[in-house]
């Protein structure tokens, strides 16, 4: 496995590495537009981050704005860069990581099981969300429940194609990308 930093996003989907489109696939639907997509992703993490300052406020009160919270907060946006880092780590080719456009992404071209992609979706959500999250409600600590609340918020499309996997791709299927589509197949 190899992952290589491509840098700015062109906004060109046919630039994009690709590998063979399979006979009889069929396109995961999606919202199309790169504008919408990133409408609704943001009406969804100003819901999700309204919910998590809601809980936070009331487990932790003014500790929120310590130094330790707003740095635990800063880091979750360092971090999205990492996030992208998980992601390609779980490819067994080749994965490029893009900047642009409002949002990074890691992708391949390689094919992969509906397993596989579900859990290249959601590992950073449980490594940079959910168990900072957790260890901190469960230790009563703030900074890594900041943390981890605001990784989840910038996870909201990782759980968008995943919900959109899980309806769509029957058990056993597989999954590829091409020109930032998503396709299935069963072998």
């Amino acid at each position: 496995m190899k992952i290589k930093f491509m840098g700015k996003y062109n906004n060109d989907p046919r630039s994009l590495p690709k590998g063979e489109m399979v006979a009889g696939a069929r396109r995961i639907k999606k919202i199309d537009s790169l504008v919408m997509i990133n409408v609704v992703m943001t009406i969804f993490s100003c819901i999700l981050g309204y919910i998590f300052l809601i809980l936070l406020f009331n487990v932790f009160g003014k500790e929120l704005l310590s130094i330790a919270g707003v740095v635990a907060a800063m880091l979750a946006f360092v971090f999205m860069i990492p996030h992208e880092y998980i992601h390609a780590v779980c490819f067994k080719e080749e994965a490029y990581i893009y900047v642009g456009c409002g949002l990074l992404f890691a992708m391949s071209p390689e094919h992969m099981s509906k397993k596989r992609y579900l859990f290249m979706l959601m590992l950073p959500f449980l490594l940079l969300g959910a168990l900072p999250l957790g260890a901190g409600l469960i230790f009563h600590w703030s900074p890594p429940a900041i943390f981890g609340a605001l990784s989840i918020i910038t996870c909201t499309g990782d759980v968008y194609f995943a919900l959109n996997a899980l309806i769509q791709v029957p058990s056993g299927g597989k999954i590829y990308l091409y020109d930032l589509v998503n396709y299935w197949y069963k072998d």
